[in-house]
């Protein structure tokens, strides 16, 4: 059985709205602030409650700063060693982090969902001399008595936000640091939501689309567009849909986006499991419609389908699986190119590369491109996370300068590979059913290596092969 986490962010996202919905999937409050206060930070009250709103019953979380900023691990600064260069790249949303943005990035972000303040913080401003870097930051995280996949989350989801707002000023990361009211909310959230989904022990987390509101928000540097510079930096690469809606407001906080980004397998559809729990975590802006954030957690059999209390298969599956065809359903990423001057050795070389980094299939289609050139069509086809990373090799080993990437929804059948001995030796071999019929293919490699060791015809082998699968038991698993 697989666990199974879904974001459903149909009112945009927050770090506050984050770290509501998944306590409202039933975490004990108590348990996630004395995990909390394994951080040795101070300086702030966490109030949750549980509320409604339109009807709906839900968690509110709001931090706020007591005047107690002093921090076990105020001077850690250079501590981070290089964590920096090797954080991942997760999606920020803007609702909750508002004030978790670095000097170079506004502080009223926390009027869209995270605080609700247009002013910046909400807090006394005697503390805005202050500021953390994300090297001390990784530091008190690191140095906390928090769980090593908790720790290892949250630094991640702090780096993607470090790196957009680093890109969008134009500064090093080094340069970015966080102000010191921001930085406390910021980490509250951040490091909470990491806690929940580790108490949580899900499998997969999957998100929908996106929905941002539309305008302007006042900011310390004047006003900005939204979704804010930071949210449409990480989007890149991200995979995530962004859907705007027709209201004035920003929905997407940097830090709601980071972790949504961070966390997410893919984004799409609610898959097929069985609903176990449903949370909401409240925002704190008033749009006239329900403001909060739904997680759905649920189960599903390792084909990603859903399981009755029995144990048998979901009759509504479909004929496929009632016949004992094993299929799973998951997306992919399809990564395409147009290319009219690299040559066939760069090509050739370049699909090594990718199918070495990870791709699960690449293939040339031949096109022709304008003044009538002969072209092909580099087509590589990935898990969406690796996405920007085979894109990288593409620019890199090809003389393209942009590459379309279109996601995909695919049915595959459940195989496995097997070693069946003949008298040839022992070959490997996929094997699948359909409706009951079992389908195997022997290995190429194997096939080929006994074909020139033996002095045999490839097609010799395969045929050799396949008989000496039938009737017979494999000799092991692979």
């Amino acid at each position: 059985m697989e666990r199974i986490l879904y974001f459903d962010c149909f009112a945009g996202i927050s770090g506050d709205m984050c770290l509501g919905a998944l306590m409202d999937l039933g975490l004990e409050p108590a348990a996630v602030v004395e995990e909390l206060k394994k951080l040795g930070l101070k300086g702030y009250d966490i109030d949750i409650k549980k509320t409604e709103r339109f009807s709906i019953s839900g968690t509110d979380v709001t931090v706020t700063l007591n005047g107690d900023t002093d921090c076990e691990h105020e001077h850690g600064d250079k501590a981070l060693d290089h964590d920096e260069e090797h954080m991942r790249s997760p999606d920020d949303c803007a609702q909750s982090h508002s004030h978790g943005h670095a000097h170079t990035h506004c502080h009223g972000h926390g009027h869209g969902h995270g605080h609700g303040h247009s002013h910046g913080h909400g807090h006394s401003h005697h503390h805005d001399e202050k500021e953390r870097s994300l090297s001390s930051i990784v530091h008190i995280i690191r140095n906390s008595g928090i769980s090593e996949k908790a720790k290892k989350l949250s630094i991640s989801i702090f780096g993607e936000i470090a790196k957009a707002e680093a890109a969008v000023h134009g500064k090093l990361l080094s340069e970015v640091h966080f102000h010191e009211v921001g930085a406390i909310d910021s980490i509250v959230d951040i490091v909470g939501t990491a806690i929940c989904i580790d108490m949580l022990n899900v499998d997969r987390i999957i998100c929908s689309p996106v929905h941002e509101g539309q305008g302007f928000v006042n900011c310390q540097h004047g006003r900005l567009p939204v979704p804010v510079p930071a949210v449409v930096k990480m989007l890149e690469g991200s995979g995530i849909t962004l859907v705007t809606e027709d209201i004035q407001a920003e929905l997407v906080t940097p830090t709601g986006f980071g972790i949504l980004k961070t966390v997410s397998d893919y984004c799409g559809k609610i898959p097929e499991m069985r609903v176990e729990r449903v949370g909401y975590g409240f925002g704190k802006t008033h749009t006239g419609r329900l403001n909060a954030l739904r997680v759905i957690l649920g189960t599903a059999d390792k084909s990603g389908a859903s399981e009755d209390d029995t144990g048998d298969a979901n009759p509504d599956r479909g004929d496929a699986a009632a016949q004992g065809t094993a299929i799973a359903r998951d997306r992919v990423s399809m990564l395409e190119t147009n290319i009219d001057n690299t040559s066939g050795e760069a090509l050739g070389y370049v699909m090594d590369r990718l199918f070495a980094a990870g791709a699960l299939d690449v293939f040339f289609t031949p096109i022709q491109m304008k003044k009538n050139r002969p072209a092909v069509i580099l087509s590589a086809l990935c898990n969406s996370k690796d996405a920007e990373r085979l894109s990288e090799i593409i620019f890199m080993e090809t003389s393209t300068i942009g590459v379309r990437i279109r996601e995909l929804e695919r049915i595959t059948l459940k195989r496995e590979i097997r070693t069946v001995k003949t008298e040839l030796g022992e070959v490997r071999v996929k094997s699948v059913n359909v409706r009951g019929l079992e389908r195997v293919q022997p290995e190429y490699e194997d096939c080929a290596r006994i074909a020139a060791d033996k002095n045999l015809s490839l097609n010799e082998v395969y045929e050799i092969v396949k008989g000496n699968c039938h009737g017979k038991e494999f000799s092991e698993d692979i």
